[in-house]
């Protein structure tokens, strides 16, 4: 009897052995598990913010994917654009509202839709002169005189947003580029007003989908609420310089965001990206190329990623934390009086250093908008 009862507490001594080695080797495997999803988590993260920072203004209105608009029976005119044919009659030029007025310029679609686009009537009418264009297209052509250039505003704005819907920004770049449009925006400047092209609401205020051009080549297309931008959009400024210009004030060629607006201003999750021409950068130098992150009325405000650029293509990724457009030092001054406020990602004793002077108002700059005027 005693030896069948030690044979007994044997077996149930290795049945629980068994049953701790199986439970643990199932322990061990789900941790492994959760160990690898957490790596794939991270990579695929770590990739699509690689993708958000890569893109340029060839990407539509941002990641946050703005649906095609239906047809629109209002249009906002943008810088200047090729004219409408000779048998076309030109489009009532607006005028610009008294002070205190609504910001928003809406122009009415033409009832009659042009069979030729206006890069096309450009083409023909450079074949037919004769004369090539010898510029980059961020020169202005010698003696140009925009005040000259007629303008329409319906259909440039028309065709400006198809593309835009189309997502070609590449189309909407060399309209943005051309005189009309330039001359268009150009009767905007000194002013926060725009024209609008897209969905209104019952007072005429832009609200829903649409198009607008302000002075400085700038543009935006996206969502609007009540007359200013709201929801998720894309805005871009294009430079233009005069061909005596020195190439350290000429490295811009365009400035953009895109992601979440509200009261007419960068609020929420976005991204701000900077195009440089690169035959203008200086060799040694570093040039910060895009911030992905949080804003706040149009500043820094929280954990930003940045990446910058150098003239041979290298690139670097860094971080830093901004509160309302102040970023957070992230250690002490040196003799300077400048703190290091941006910190390289992969190596961690890499910084930016910034002056106290100069760390305020960090954000989205020249921005136009009737809640702020400038940045």
């Amino acid at each position: 009897m005693e030896g069948n009862n030690n044979k007994a507490k044997l077996l149930t001594l290795g049945i629980a052995v068994v049953l701790i080695l199986i439970i643990c080797g199932i322990s061990m495997i789900i941790y492994a598990l959760n160990k690898r999803s957490d790596r794939e988590t991270n990579q695929a993260l770590q990739d699509d913010i690689m993708n958000y920072a890569s893109t340029s203004q060839e990407q539509s209105v941002t990641a946050q994917e703005i649906m095609k608009e239906n047809e629109p029976e209002e249009s906002a005119e943008q810088p200047e654009e090729p004219e409408q044919p000779e048998q076309l009659e030109q489009a009532e030029e607006p005028v610009l509202p008294e002070a205190g007025e609504e910001q928003a310029m809406v122009v009415k679609e033409e009832e009659n839709a042009q069979t030729t686009t206006i890069m096309e009537e450009e083409a023909v009418k450079q074949e037919e002169s004769g004369i090539q264009k010898t510029t980059a297209k961020w020169q202005k052509e010698a003696g140009e005189d925009l005040s000259a250039v007629e303008i329409n505003l319906s259909r440039q704005m028309s065709e400006m947003k198809g593309y835009w819907e189309a997502r070609n920004m590449e189309a909407v770049e060399d309209l943005a580029y051309l005189p009309r449009y330039r001359a268009a925006s150009e009767k905007l400047s000194g002013t926060t007003k725009y024209y609008y092209f897209g969905d209104t609401d019952g007072n005429k205020r832009p609200n829903g989908k649409g198009l607008a051009m302000y002075a400085d080549n700038q543009y935006y297309y996206g969502e609007w609420k009540n007359g200013a931008r709201s929801g998720n959009g894309m805005w871009i400024k294009y430079y233009v310089y005069d061909q005596n210009a020195k190439a350290k004030d000429s490295i811009y060629l365009q400035h953009s965001y895109s992601g979440s607006w509200a009261n007419d201003l960068p609020n929420g999750d976005g991204a701000e990206h900077y195009d440089f021409i690169d035959e203008n950068l200086e060799a040694e130098a570093a040039y910060n190329r895009n911030f992905i992150g949080n804003f706040k009325d149009g500043l820094y405000h929280g954990e930003i990623y940045i990446t910058n650029y150098t003239k041979d293509g290298n690139t670097k990724e860094w971080s830093g934390t901004a509160k309302n457009g102040v970023w957070q030092p992230l250690g002490k001054s040196d003799a300077n009086g400048q703190y290091p406020v941006i910190v390289d990602l992969f190596n961690e004793d890499n910084y930016q250093w910034m002056n106290e002077k100069e760390n305020k108002n960090q954000g989205v700059k020249g921005l136009i908008s009737a809640a702020k005027a400038g940045m």
